[in-house]
């Protein structure tokens, strides 16, 4: 059986392209542009797995294809494939969940449960290198393994179909992602009760409605939507009657149970009641408030939790 030294060569180029300076040059662009971070161990340990992908590929075809010794690496090759993207979304990095990545901009930090793609894409290695492992005992015993069909083509009309489905799935999640829109709208409602006591703020309460606006044109309603509110100050002109740092008012646990796909959800309210301590600061001071939104819920059975940071002026109660 001759070694088809031209395709290991060239195989293995391209699995090098694919395994190791493809991934790397992502990694870097991602970081330059501040999103997220990569360690200098997860790089390290990105080109090992890519080396140890890169000599898989290089073994698999060193045999030509209709021979059980292709088959064979091919269904070790797989199964490393499988296990290289498990290992891409932390499935075996202590301290690590799985499937969790973050995203961090200056005023924005989304967390991603992407639990669900990683066991599809391991499903769908397991399932291909089954049909390899099959294939690869007709071709060494000369003989075919049926159940209606051949076993080895069943697996691999259910491994295409299984891989089909999770391309739709990705797709379909990138498409109804740039078909989402969030806005708040740009002023809040003030409910400001002075309880008889013009002039005099310390018995006072003031609440701020926030409202906003979800336009969920995509393929998949979002569920379970919790939202929490707070407000920090950030600025103030008199640090005495309201210090800076400290939060002067939060709207826990605001639950909203369902936005349908294909549809303009407008005019969604959340309370936030202010805090009496900084009530007569609030009153007589202008400062700038650091309004933070956190957002959980489940969309496309991704866990998704942002943090959204917007500076607001707010201006003293009593001129």
């Amino acid at each position: 059986m001759a070694i088809q030294i031209t395709k290991m060569i060239l195989y293995g180029i391209l699995n090098a392209v694919l395994y190791i300076a493809l991934p790397l040059i992502l990694f870097e662009v991602v970081s330059m542009l501040g999103l997220m971070t990569f360690s200098q161990e997860f790089k390290t340990s990105i080109i090992i797995i890519g080396i140890i992908g890169t000599v898989f590929s290089m073994l698999r075809h060193a045999y030509p294809k209709d021979t059980s010794a292709n088959r064979i690496i091919a269904f070790g090759s797989t199964i490393y494939s499988g296990v290289y993207m498990f290992y891409l979304f932390g499935g075996f990095t202590a301290g690590v969940a799985l499937g969790t990545y973050s995203i961090s901009l200056p005023t924005l930090q989304v967390l991603l449960g992407l639990q669900v793609i990683a066991w599809l894409l391991l499903g769908s290695s397991g399932v291909r290198a089954m049909q390899y492992l099959i294939e690869a005992i007709e071709l060494r015993k000369g003989k075919e393994y049926r159940v209606k069909f051949k076993l080895s083509k069943l697996f691999k009309v259910f491994g295409t179909i299984f891989s089909l489905v999770i391309f739709g799935y990705l797709g379909s999640i990138v498409y109804s992602g740039m078909n989402l829109g969030f806005q708040f709208h740009p002023s809040f409602g003030l409910d400001w009760d002075q309880n008889g006591t013009i002039g005099d703020p310390s018995d006072d309460s003031v609440n701020i409605t926030i409202t906003f606006d979800l336009d969920n044109q995509g393929f998949y309603a979002i569920y379970d939507v919790y939202i929490n509110a707070k407000f920090h100050t950030v600025w103030s002109d008199n640090e005495t009657s309201l210090p800076v740092g400290v939060k002067v008012g939060e709207s826990l646990d605001n639950y909203f149970s369902t936005f349908h796909s294909f549809t303009n959800n407008i005019n969604n309210n959340i309370t936030v009641v202010m805090d009496p301590s900084y009530i007569v600061g609030l009153a007589i001071t202008d400062a700038t408030l650091a309004l933070e939104i956190s957002f959980a819920t489940l969309y496309a059975l991704i866990l998704i939790n942002l943090n959204l940071t917007i500076n607001v002026p707010w201006t003293k109660l009593i001129p």
